[in-house]
């Protein structure tokens, strides 16, 4: 199942007064200030007017220049607003925002290279400026450079844990490398960051589905389609969900009764290891304890939960659960699996 959702250069966002040189005539900042206000509604009739006044006491002024730019911006007028930072530039080289918002234009235009050159100029300014990190991780992402994006990203949450953007780009690139848990975490912190964004359910859903956790996944897509009712994606996905849910939940049912009627400790691992293949760690924990409450002997339920600690990093419990192993399995019987635990066990003596 493939991710629908775009990822997006975070927005351009008009810029406040700030130092340049030469001096700024104080009517240039009061200016600059009201243009920002119009940006925000946006008017942009108005916003120009005060830009424009704000240019005669102050020509040179590059926050004037940069908020000009973001005019044309948002009337489509990419190539002047090119222009306008370009020209904010040239009165203060270390203007940040023209930089980023240079980048942006290229990055829409497909001009990777000069995207990143920008972001990595705005970034070198402030390396604070979490858009221009963001869009340089994006940058670094069209470019299939997925390693330095990630650097990016999760500088991006060391700074700010609370960018939504930041957590489903990283989970995304998990996705496109089949680590499915990975993903599944970092794109629902997303959601639970952002719960009003359909895409980020769609593609929660999505992950979950690659991780056969279709009563989840069920739920994840409900709530896009209630987000966005006529979203074909997760409409679709969501019948899909719901029918792959009632059939594991049928299929569980009877595979659970039938192994737990034999109440053996064979037919119990089998039973765990059918919720592992679903994705249920925690079910099929419980099922290797209940086996091994029937029969403390039984090697294959050890090996089990030495799996189950092992990926959840609990390095004592594994110990124990794989020196269990050991003990009641032979080489003979079990060959892989006695590999894998005195690997384990030989990494504790050095």
């Amino acid at each position: 199942m493939r991710l629908t959702s775009a990822l997006c250069a975070l927005a351009l966002l008009p810029l406040s007064a700030c130092l340049s040189s030469p001096p700024v005539h104080e009517r240039a900042l009061l200016n600059n200030e009201l243009c920002v206000q119009q940006l925000a509604i946006p008017d942009l009739e108005k916003a120009e007017v005060y830009c424009d006044l704000g240019l005669e006491f102050s020509p040179t002024y590059a926050d004037l220049w940069v908020n000009k730019g973001l005019i044309r911006l948002n009337q489509g007028r990419t190539s002047e607003a090119k222009d306008f930072f370009i020209k904010a530039l040239r009165y203060n080289n270390e203007q940040a925002q023209a930089y980023q918002n240079l980048g942006f234009i290229y990055l829409q235009e497909g001009s990777y290279g000069k995207a990143h050159d920008n972001f990595q100029r705005a970034l070198k300014v402030n390396p604070d400026y979490l858009e221009a990190r963001y869009n340089l991780a994006l940058t670094y992402m069209k470019m299939d450079k997925l390693d330095e994006a990630k650097k990016e990203l999760r500088t991006i949450i060391a700074v700010n844990p609370n960018i939504a953007d930041a957590h489903h780009s990283l989970g995304t690139i998990a996705y496109s490398q089949g680590r499915y848990e990975e993903a599944a975490e970092d794109i629902g912190k997303a959601a639970q960051l952002s719960p009003g964004v359909p895409d980020y359910w769609h593609d929660y859903g999505a992950t979950l589905m690659e991780l056969s956790r279709f009563a989840e996944a069920k739920d994840a897509f409900a709530t896009c389609v209630n987000l966005a009712p006529k979203n074909p994606q997760c409409l679709n996905n969501l019948a899909i969900a719901q029918r792959k849910a009632s059939l594991t939940d049928s299929a569980m049912k009877e595979m659970k009764d039938t192994q737990t009627a034999e109440n053996t400790a064979p037919s119990l691992f089998i039973l765990a290891q059918n919720y592992n293949e679903k994705g249920m760690v925690s079910e099929e924990e419980k099922t290797y304890k209940k086996c091994l409450r029937l029969d403390g002997k039984y090697a294959p339920c050890h090996f089990g939960l030495f799996k189950i600690y092992q990926e959840a990093q609990k390095r004592d419990a594994a110990t124990i659960a794989c020196k269990n192993f050991l003990k009641f399995g032979t080489a003979e019987e079990f060959p892989t699996e006695t590999e894998t635990c005195e690997r384990f066990l030989a990494q504790d003596t050095f």
